[in-house]
């Protein structure tokens, strides 16, 4: 196995107590009745999702009316509102394009913008094959073709070598390491004033291209320089034009630096919960929206395909990599994919099963990061018949 960061050890470790389940206690009185605005309303009638889009709001079924058992998540839901798990802050089912299950607390509410934490690498990895697409340029294309302004720095020695591709599939190996504390490269880019691309490409490698898996936010911030060079305008702008309104999202927040007001490819991104099911709800229907391919489906294959296996467990569950996107295991024959974030931020995707689930969260030990993958195996999925 790869040699793992503290962070994603924090991403890919288990633990002996599986927090939330058999370890939490619910601490506050029973409010599973009370009523919310966003509450779950019956479906007049019901589809299979195929040929639905969500407009301004998500349409809503109960679960029965969508084949999930009512008891099953009418538990999880008088759990959530207890605050069985503190840190959790939000929880979302969509099922055969129907929201199904819809909880917020501690404060947060639909409306609310939350920082989707490396989520956001996984929306960078759409707004990449959305310019490959349209012929922009191509996944081996050297880094340095696209940076003519550091060619003191990507045309010598290794990092000569390293590929977009690279990039995505977190094999650059590229030492701008993801550390959660004061000091590493990460950090160092967070509070950094200047140009952040000659930050990331002035740090050196371990090996000579498409070396051993290690998660790598500098390579995927450094993607938006990419895009930036080949369209012509900020990669912001081209998500907000060419993904978000598509997709009905109209309110988001990007964390920018230099040069150029470049995004924060990896980590930067805020959303609603309920945008952030349309992320997966586009993953979900293999790039298709409203009648548009915003997307290719090629390139949906892409992303989920088996970049890097065997790189450990969360909790009890092996993880893998594709591109930009976890890879869980599968369900009813189809593998389950991920964008995740610390702290416990999730786009579940079960094609299998006809869902995508929605966890935002602030967790700050493995359990609570991992929760919302006990919740989906352990009661989300079993409760999809």
């Amino acid at each position: 196995m790869a040699r793992l960061t503290a962070r994603v050890r924090l991403l890919l470790a288990s633990v002996s107590c599986v927090v939330g389940m058999g370890c939490a206690t619910p601490t506050a009185t029973d409010a599973s009745s009370t009523p919310t605005r966003w509450e779950i309303t019956a479906a007049t009638s019901v589809d299979d999702g195929a040929s639905y889009w969500p407009a301004a709001q998500w349409r809503t079924a109960l679960p029965r009316q969508v084949g999930m058992d009512s008891a099953a998540l009418a538990t999880l839901s008088h759990d959530v509102r207890l605050r069985r798990w503190s840190t959790l802050r939000s929880l979302l089912v969509v099922r055969h394009g129907y929201l199904a299950f819809n909880e917020y607390v501690a404060g947060v509410e639909p409306e609310s913008l939350q920082k989707i934490q490396e989520v956001t690498t996984t929306a960078t990895g759409l707004l990449v094959g959305m310019a490959i697409d349209r012929g922009k340029f191509r996944l081996d294309d050297g880094i340095a073709l696209f940076f003519p302004e550091y060619a003191n720095l990507l045309t010598f020695g290794p990092k000569s070598g390293i590929r977009v591709d690279d990039f995505l599939t977190m094999r650059s190996e590229l030492d701008f390491y993801d550390e959660p504390y004061d000091g590493s490269p990460l950090q160092e880019l967070n509070t950094h004033s200047g140009d952040w691309l000659r930050l990331i490409f002035s740090h050196g490698t371990h090996t000579s291209g498409a070396g051993p898996w290690r998660f790598n936010s500098g390579g995927i911030i450094a993607l938006g320089g990419v895009l930036r060079a080949v369209l012509g305008e900020p990669a912001d702008s081209f998500a907000r034009r060419t993904l978000f309104q598509p997709l009905g999202i109209d309110r988001t927040s990007w964390f920018i630096g230099a040069p150029n007001g470049l995004p924060h490819m990896a980590a930067g991104l805020s959303l609603t919960s309920p945008d952030m099911a349309r992320i997966g709800y586009l993953l979900l229907r293999d790039g298709r929206w409203n009648g548009a391919q915003i997307v290719s489906t090629d390139w949906i294959a892409r992303m989920r395909e088996r970049r890097s296996q065997n790189l450990g467990k969360w909790l009890t569950y092996p993880v893998e990599y594709g591109r930009t996107l976890w890879i869980l295991p599968p369900v009813a024959g189809a593998d389950v994919v991920a964008a995740s974030g610390v702290y416990g931020q999730w786009i579940f995707v079960v094609p299998g099963k006809d869902l995508v689930v929605v966890a935002t969260s602030n967790a700050r030990n493995v359990g609570d990061f991992a929760l919302p993958i006990q919740l989906l195996y352990d009661v989300i999925i079993p409760a999809a018949r």
